[in-house]
């Protein structure tokens, strides 16, 4: 049966929402009065990689291990999805390596624990000394091959997409919005019947795009100073910072670098790096806490709510209610200890910005 939906936000993952159920036939609005096609302003521009920061060693930590085999099977549906939808809108769709990185010897202990985690999920991340960069990093953690799209070609081809299968876009919520399902999928959600904004760690990415004679060969996640990502593509890249100005970043570490746009992006994180994904109120959607990684997090989020619309019956692995395990709770409280009597010079959990 048809359904009204109203889409509140046009980031990839509101425009994800809106094309899935417009294609099924569903009557689509999405709502976005800030919304400017041709520039990348609020977009995300990191890779659609399964690696991301040090996420599956905190899902393991908080959640246990068939949270880890969840998060890693949605990972690849949104991964494959973003490769199957860039195929189909003409984007073209470049490969690296994706590498996580630490300056900081303490945190690089965490990257131990990440690998074990990726590997339980059934991926093959490497170590390596071999940088790829222009500069010296210590080890890396590596998974071969990730992709990336130009985020404003593929947002682009979103809305087009939208506007052919019958979607709308609108400055303003409809007057008989509320006679449907309204899926929020901003990163301070419209809705908050489960406290999820007490729970979400906002934070304003500064991106930067580039190109230079000699650009990186891999992506990167550099866990230093509040986290970096860097994307690389054929003929430019881009450069995200949580904290840091990446203008600084990039010409300290890029030779003969010209930059080619400036710009920042909100988002949100979760306490245990799974999204909140699911109902916040009868008929009301949320999906957020993607925090850099909307472009795969996001996709997977779509077609969950996608799916809820028209089956409702549809089991959502990312419900924004749920509880960490005790035990880790303890172990966390724990380690702060340790750390704060200076027994351990290890952090009880890794760095998130």
């Amino acid at each position: 049966m048809a359904e009204r939906v109203t889409v509140v936000g046009a980031g990839l993952t509101g425009l994800t929402v809106g094309l899935l159920c417009a294609r099924a036939g569903h009557e689509v609005r999405v709502v976005d009065a800030g919304l400017r096609v041709g520039t990348p302003q609020g977009l995300m521009a990191a890779p659609a990689t399964v690696q991301q920061e040090l996420a599956y060693h905190h899902v393991w930590r908080w959640a246990g291990n068939q949270a880890l085999y969840e998060y890693a099977e949605q990972v690849r549906l949104g991964q494959e999805f973003v490769l199957a939808a860039a195929g189909d809108m003409g984007v073209a769709v470049h490969r690296a390596d994706m590498a996580t990185v630490t300056a900081d010897g303490m945190e690089a202990f965490w990257l131990r624990h990440e690998v074990k985690a990726m590997r339980s999920a059934r991926f093959d991340p490497v170590f390596t000394d071999t940088t790829g960069l222009p500069f010296s990093t210590r080890p890396q953690l590596i998974s071969a091959a990730q992709p990336v799209v130009d985020p404003v070609l593929y947002r682009d081809g979103l809305v087009a997409a939208l506007t052919e299968a019958g979607g709308e876009l609108v400055a303003a919520p409809p007057a008989d919005a509320d006679s449907g399902w309204v899926v929020s999928t901003t990163p301070d959600p419209v809705f908050d019947g489960v406290s999820m904004r007490s729970r979400l760690r906002p934070a304003t990415w500064n991106w930067v795009s580039f190109t230079a004679p000699e650009l990186p060969t891999r992506h990167m996640f550099d866990l230093d100073d509040g986290g970096r990502v860097l994307a690389v593509m054929a003929d430019r890249a881009y450069l995200g910072s949580r904290r840091a100005p990446s203008l600084d970043w990039v010409t300290r570490h890029v030779e003969e670098v010209e930059i080619l746009d400036q710009w920042q992006a909100v988002t949100a994180a979760t306490f245990d790096q799974q999204p909140f994904v699911g109902y916040a109120g009868p008929r009301r959607l949320v999906a957020c806490g993607f925090d850099a990684w909307e472009l795969t997090l996001g996709s997977a989020a779509a077609i969950q709510l996608a799916a809820v619309i028209s089956d409702e019956n549809m089991r959502l692995p990312w419900a924004p209610v749920r509880l960490p395990k005790l035990a880790s709770v303890g172990r966390a409280a724990w380690g702060a200890m340790r750390y704060g009597m200076k027994i351990s010079p290890v952090t009880p959990f890794p760095k998130r910005g």
